[in-house]
């Protein structure tokens, strides 16, 4: 291509611009489309992880397996930064 080819008036410039825009905002939706997801999702975890601590809480286990369930519920949570109490 010769540079009289690359003047912001040519078509293949404005092509070029184009593709680059719709790429670019299409990579953008994509990503707050992502963020949105996962989030809502972290939230949807949040919920069972806050009621099955809850419930430990309440009702300590008696058995080494059910103490072990109850300590991987208590990390996660903090993990998921999920909240003290139920709203």
């Amino acid at each position: 291509m010769t540079c009289s080819q690359w003047h912001l008036g040519s078509r293949t410039t404005r092509l070029m611009i184009t593709s680059f825009v719709f790429a670019l905002v299409a990579t953008i939706s994509s990503m707050v489309y992502a963020n949105s997801v996962a989030r809502h999702s972290v939230q949807d975890l949040c919920a069972l992880v806050v009621t099955l601590d809850d419930t430990y809480r309440a009702t300590p286990p008696q058995t080494p397996t059910g103490r072990q369930i109850a300590e991987q519920l208590r990390e996660l949570r903090t993990r998921l930064d999920c909240p003290s109490a139920r709203a």
